[in-house]
């Protein structure tokens, strides 16, 4: 059984296709993205961006070389043509490259470490995140966690780390501090 808390895999390819995003009437958005990551032979590969991570792909255009962190999720679906298997390839994280060349342009996502990540090593006592979610409640008054977008994850972030209120700009277009929420329970 593996350890989930490893480093999350990537891929590293040109985009071929973005594609539109979805909004369920639930209020639910994805947005894939199809990268080609062939050494020999043509090997696209769909990349789906869920919630607020599918605003990682504003940024990036078809012919862009990116480098995506993702997650693999299984699923079983049980049909009129029996049970089947589905695996979705989940992005996490983006980094555009500037012309192909080997530098990064931007990091468009979650950074080095999470909101989660970050508290928890500063608070390792607060196992259930009680006191991240009233952290998060008292600088985002009147904000849910569940409708951060990636700038609120940085001023999170910064704000665990004190670094100063106008950070969280610079973390948004790729400084230190942008962070995701992981899985928080508020």
């Amino acid at each position: 059984m593996s350890n989930n808390n490893n480093e999350r895999p990537q891929i590293r390819g040109k985009v071929l296709a973005l594609l539109p995003t979805f909004t369920s009437p639930s209020g639910f958005t994805k947005r894939d993205v199809v990268v080609e990551t062939g050494f020999r032979y043509a090997n696209p590969i769909k990349v789906t961006f869920r919630k607020e991570q599918a605003a990682l792909l504003d940024d990036i255009a078809e012919g862009d070389t990116v480098t995506v962190h993702y997650a693999l999720f299984g699923r079983e679906w049980n049909g009129p043509r029996g049970t089947q298997y589905f695996v979705d390839v989940v992005g996490f994280d983006l980094v555009a490259e500037d012309g192909g060349a080997a530098a990064p342009k931007a990091v468009l996502g979650a950074t080095k470490e999470s909101a989660v990540t970050v508290w928890l090593r500063k608070h390792p006592e607060d196992e259930k995140l009680a006191g991240l979610g009233k952290f998060c409640k008292e600088l985002k008054p009147g904000v849910s966690s569940k409708d951060y977008k990636a700038a609120d994850w940085a001023d999170v972030v910064n704000a665990i780390n004190g670094v100063a209120a106008d950070a969280g700009a610079d973390a948004a277009a790729g400084g230190v501090g942008a962070g995701d929420p992981d899985d928080l329970p508020f």
